[in-house]
Formats: structure tokens, C-alpha cells, sequence
């Protein structure tokens, strides 16, 4: 009942974490190639979560004999594999255009598709090179082949949990301000805010800009920014510190082991049941069946 800030991931708790793959648009190519070649690099990789099998189920492929592989981590925000398949194989790596465009040739330069973002679509770049190899460098750091290039974008859609603008009312009336901090692009994640019905002027922060922040400007940014986005698990836990520091008792949701460090800093931390072992194990609170909307009635019992 003292909770007064409820900063919530978006995947998995203002939306159902049920991808789809809507859109795919070529850079390279057609998109009969584009979807055999991701295919047969998704069918390939050894851990799949949950935006891999959303693209496996649009577009199925082969598996081939793994060269090197990278899973996806929130800090990097991009997964990568060599591998060799007949005419398909190469490496593939997917990834946040932000974190993988300056590690391709011409990516600096490439727009994202207009709208999407304004659609709420989530945005993933995928960029390709012919030749199979090592993908770690010096000291085992994962890395790229400096001849990797921009291949599609693809777009997924997310679906809203249901009764989220009622739930998210019920929020307000108790008078708790209402931050999302997620590992989605910013833009994306303001779009379905607003769908969800979140309410006013939106102020959106990215993980970029938080970075070069000093501590007081990072402080205030905790309690002005309403939408962070492209957020570490770290720049979360230190976003969730520098809204207790200043004296306020915050409540956080995840489901991730991404989200164990926040969920320990907040006073309250909540996990859904389908969350992974260690979120729940961190919660102070577990939403049996993922019941987001019993968590207003719940702050004021």
C-alpha cells in the first residue's frame, strides 16, 4: 500500500510476450531468399526464445552443421550464428538496429521502415556474410566479420494483455505513477503505451542517452522520463535506486532473468508465473495465471 511508482516491463506485462512475425522487408535480395536463409539460421540455432520462434513459425528451414553461434544477451541486444547449410549458410546475426548497424558495412546510414514503430511493431535488423567462422575475438568477446551486411528487417506485433486500459486506470485513480523500462526501442514501446492507454505526454529516454548522463542528470531523468528504452539490466537496477534515493517506494514487474537485478533494488519486486525460475525466485510476489490487473486492487488493500 505505500507503493507509489510501478515501473513494469513492457514484454510480458503490458503485453502477452505472444509474438508474430507481421512484416519482412528485403534489403538484399528478394524475399524468397530472405526467408531461406533466416529460416535455415533460426532452424540452426541450439536456444531459441521466444522472437526466434515467432520467426520460425513464418518461416521454416533447415538446420546446418553449427561453425560458431552467439546467444542473444540484453546487454549486447543482438545473436549471432555461422553455420554451414549448401547455398543458405554464412553467418547470420539479428539483432536492436541500433546495437547492429554500426557493426555493418553501410549500416549507419539505414533508415528503419517509416511507421512501424509508430505502430507499435517491434523492430529487429538481420544482416548476413558468406563466409563461416569464429564469432568470438580476443578474451572469448563475441564479434562479428567486418564484411557483414544489412540483409531485412523484419516486424513483430505483440498482443496487449487483456482489460490493460482498465487496469492501468484503476492504477492512476490509486494515485501510482506509471514508468515503463524495457529492452524495446523507445518509439515502439511509447506506440503501445498509448494503446494500452497510457494517458498525456509521453517522455520517452533511451538507454544511449542515459549512458553519457551525469548522476544528478540521470536522477532527474528517473523521475521525468515516463518511457525507457533500449534499457540494460544494470541502467534498470540503477533507474530503480534513483527512484527510491529519492524517496519514493517502487514496485516492479518482470519475467526475465534480465529482470532479477531490478526486482531485488525495488521495495516491491513482482513476477509473472510464466516468468523463467529465477525471477520468481527474486519477486517478493508471484501473479498466479499472469494476473497483471489484480496488482491495483492488491496496492489497495
Amino acid at each position: 500500500s505505500y507503493v507509489d511508482i510501478f515501473c513494469m516491463d513492457k514484454t510480458g506485462t503490458l503485453t502477452a510476450n505472444k509474438l508474430n512475425l507481421t512484416e519482412i522487408l528485403p534489403i538484399d535480395g528478394d524475399e524468397a531468399h530472405v526467408r531461406k536463409l533466416v529460416g535455415d539460421g533460426i532452424a540452426s540455432m541450439t536456444n531459441l526464445n521466444k522472437t526466434a520462434e515467432a520467426i520460425a513459425a513464418v518461416c521454416p528451414g533447415t538446420a546446418g552443421r553449427v561453425i560458431d553461434e552467439v546467444p542473444f544477451s540484453s546487454d549486447r541486444k543482438w545473436s549471432a550464428i555461422s553455420f554451414e547449410a549448401g547455398a543458405s549458410g554464412g553467418t547470420f546475426a539479428m539483432g536492436a538496429p541500433e546495437m547492429l548497424r554500426p557493426l555493418l558495412q553501410g549500416g549507419d546510414d539505414l533508415p528503419a521502415p517509416e511507421g512501424w514503430a509508430d505502430q507499435g511493431l517491434r523492430i529487429l535488423l538481420v544482416a548476413h556474410a558468406d563466409e563461416v567462422g569464429s564469432l568470438h575475438g580476443d578474451d572469448d568477446v563475441p564479434a562479428l566479420p567486418n564484411t557483414m551486411t544489412p540483409l531485412a528487417w523484419l516486424g513483430f506485433s505483440d498482443e496487449l494483455r487483456p482489460n490493460s486500459q482498465q487496469t492501468l486506470q484503476q492504477f492512476r485513480d490509486a494515485g501510482i505513477t506509471l514508468k515503463i523500462i524495457s529492452g524495446d526501442n523507445p518509439d515502439t514501446v511509447a506506440a503501445l503505451a498509448r494503446q494500452a492507454g497510457f494517458k498525456g505526454n509521453l517522455v520517452e529516454i533511451s538507454g544511449v542517452e542515459l549512458a553519457g548522463m551525469s548522476e544528478s542528470d540521470f536522477r532527474q531523468a528517473a523521475i521525468e522520463g515516463t518511457i525507457f528504452g533500449r534499457i540494460t539490466p544494470e541502467q534498470k537496477e540503477r533507474l530503480i535506486k534513483a527512484l527510491r534515493d529519492q524517496g519514493h517506494y517502487v514496485a516492479m514487474t518482470g519475467d526475465g532473468v534480465n529482470d532479477v537485478l531490478s526486482l531485488k533494488q525495488a521495495n516491491l519486486g513482482i513476477a509473472m508465473q510464466s516468468g523463467s525460475q529465477a525471477t520468481r525466485g527474486a519477486a517478493d510476489i508471484v501473479l498466479l495465471h499472469d494476473t497483471f490487473e489484480a496488482l491495483p486492487l492488491a496496492f489497495r488493500e
